[in-house]
């Protein structure tokens, strides 16, 4: 019996610990990543601009360009990575076996595809830059500049449903089990539809899919994640 009780607290520690690593993963990938929008997005061209337009977006500053969207984005990805481990794993754990876990299943996939399509996004975004500032005889040509720009808005738009899914999920579960407060379960689907509207408000669904995963590593570093006694004493029963 005593081994029991020892057991399963160990178990206990150690999800804690890997909520927490998973939040801390979260906080950081938020930190990396925001200043990617601070540098690549209000100087954007927009519609009307013409073949210099495009070239002086990026002409000045490239080497800042590449750093904030470039290299910081490779480690905010390798967080991004962990903390959508790690609630996979808080989810899955608060879901139990009930209907095959298919809401936790549902957050991680669409996690996956917020971060792949995110991120390829970024790539595409930075290829114009990356290879003027790699290769001296490289001649920019603008309608490639600008297919690329638009091939990275598109992945952004695309991503974003990933992150609604995401959220989704989560809050329906959260709603069930308590594994998350119920004010941001709520909250929670506020945010899906506003990433789901990316493509007509691009900015402020972003920035509050980065605000929600914020707020959820916070609960997770401060141990505020996990089914209230409640709920797990009933579904136990």
């Amino acid at each position: 019996m005593r081994r029991r009780v020892s057991e399963s607290g160990g178990r206990r520690t150690t999800a804690v610990s890997a909520a927490q690593i998973g939040g801390i993963g979260g906080i950081l990938y938020v930190v990396l990543f925001i200043p990617a929008y601070i540098v690549g997005y209000p100087d954007a061209p927009d519609r009307a601009s013409n073949d210099q337009g495009v070239f002086d977006y990026f002409a000045e500053g490239v080497g800042s360009f590449l750093f904030f969207n470039g290299v910081l984005s490779i480690f905010a990805f390798f967080f991004l990575l962990w903390f959508l481990g790690a609630l996979h794993g808080v989810l899955r754990s608060a879901e139990g076996d009930e209907e095959g876990g298919w809401l936790s299943s549902a957050a991680l996939v669409g996690g996956v595809v917020f971060a792949t399509l995110s991120f390829a996004g970024v790539a595409v975004e930075i290829a114009h830059p990356a290879t003027l500032s790699r290769f001296e005889n490289f001649e920019p040509d603008s309608q490639l500049v600008f297919t690329s720009l638009a091939l990275a808005s598109w992945l952004y738009h695309f991503c974003q449903v990933g992150t609604s899914v995401l959220v989704t999920a989560t809050s329906l579960l959260a709603l069930r089990t308590g594994v998350l407060p119920r004010w941001l379960a709520l909250a929670g689907f506020v945010v899906a539809l506003l990433t789901l509207l990316h493509v007509l408000i691009p900015l402020l669904g972003a920035l509050v899919g980065l605000l929600w995963i914020a707020v959820v590593s916070v609960l997770m570093i401060i141990g505020s994640v996990g089914s209230t006694p409640a709920r797990r004493t009933r579904a136990e029963t």
